[in-house]
């Protein structure tokens, strides 16, 4: 189990993240959660833990599905530890669907491509 302030640290870095990506500043999205600016910078920080209810809200408020902000939480079998993989996948996790489903099908185009020798590791 990871240590309670990784997961903070981690939620907090994927909440700047969003925010950053929204174009709102912590007063901003402070006003929206209806929540002091300090609680925004130290949950962002991984200093302040928050409730369930909080995140979801946090969701809402920067148009983020709720598995983004916590994905580093997620079963291995869905979230690998591969960094080539949990790269891939933070870079998708905040797109629309639509997005997502053309680089899947941009991926299968590709490795319909590559030689089957090629696949074996």
């Amino acid at each position: 189990m990871k240590e309670r302030y990784s997961m903070e640290k981690n939620f907090g870095t994927r909440v700047r993240q969003a925010r950053h990506k929204a174009g709102l500043t912590q007063a901003a999205l402070a006003e929206k959660l209806n929540l002091d600016e300090t609680t925004i910078s130290r949950i962002e920080n991984g200093s302040q833990a928050t409730s369930f209810a909080t995140m979801l809200n946090f969701s809402e408020a920067l148009d983020v599905k709720f598995d983004y902000l916590i994905c580093d939480y997620l079963d291995d079998s869905i979230h690998s530890k591969d960094p080539i993989n949990a790269e891939i996948l933070d870079m998708i996790t905040p797109l629309p669907d639509n997005y997502k489903r053309l680089i899947r099908d941009n991926i299968r185009q590709l490795l319909e491509k590559i030689p089957p020798e090629m696949g074996e590791k």
